[in-house]
């Protein structure tokens, strides 16, 4: 079930401990204070001289060659999305709410975000069990350090359950979308399945409160999962309506 409406007031129609799992890639802060389109004395110069929002591949970057000539991705003041500007005390209890006792909760964020999302999630009960690293294979230009990586905070709500496969390490090296993506922050599946199938077994629920094209949604399908999710923004929605469609209809061809 997936339903295009704001996630905070849909979660609280669902009823207790109604999923086994949660993945999600959930909104956050992407830069301190506002945005800064001309570049500054103390920036880079060349082929990054022009400090911009992103190239619409990856809205967390903050650069772009100097010759491009559009900010296709809606970020403005430090924030993705206007509309999905909601701080992590909003939906994080009604998430908890609806997780079922003993079962785990990933949320993927960035480093300056990380500490407060720990902090809210334990305040409504979350217990922290290990921050994940995605090494994407692709570089993001930065001022201080190259980026290449982004983190999974793993949670859990009650008693301490193992993964199914004990073996995966922290560190998951899997390549980045690059090119065109059907959402700027689109991540790939086959990290997604990693904590599903991991955290989960066959025909349980897993909940995305902010799937953007429905990733972790399509993920859960492949891995033999069910599905809630929310999102927002109608096109977003759309296109994963399409790409769920189109999946589910190959599975049942027989296909991957």
């Amino acid at each position: 079930m997936i339903y295009n409406q704001d996630c905070i007031e849909g979660l609280k129609r669902l009823p207790e401990e109604c999923v086994d799992l949660v993945v999600t890639d959930c909104p956050y802060k992407i830069i301190a204070g506002g945005v800064t389109i001309e570049p500054r004395k103390d920036e880079v110069s060349g082929i990054l001289q022009k400090r911009i929002i992103s190239d619409g591949t990856n809205c967390s970057n903050k650069w772009l060659k100097k010759d491009a000539d559009e900010i296709p991705c809606a970020v403005r003041a430090g924030k993705m999305f206007s509309h999905n500007d909601v701080s992590f005390a909003e939906w994080l209890p009604e998430v908890f709410r609806v997780l079922k006792s003993g079962c785990h909760c990933y949320i993927m964020i960035n480093g300056r975000n990380l500490k407060e999302l720990q902090t809210e999630a334990e305040k409504v009960g979350f217990r922290f069990v290990n921050l994940l690293v995605w090494k994407k294979n692709n570089l993001t230009p930065n001022r201080y350090y190259m980026q290449q990586l982004e983190f999974i905070l793993l949670l859990r709500k009650g008693k301490a359950r193992s993964i199914n496969n004990m073996g995966t390490s922290n560190c998951l090296e899997i390549s980045n979308i690059i090119g065109k993506k059907k959402h700027p922050t689109q991540k790939p599946t086959d990290l997604m399945r990693i904590f599903i199938e991991n955290s989960s077994e066959k025909s349980e629920i897993v909940l995305d409160p902010f799937f953007g094209c429905g990733s972790t949604l399509v993920a859960a399908v492949q891995s033999g999962r069910h599905y809630i999710g929310f999102e927002i923004d109608e096109q977003y929605f759309d296109i994963a309506c399409s790409w769920l469609d189109g999946v589910e209809k190959e599975i049942e061809r027989g296909g991957a």
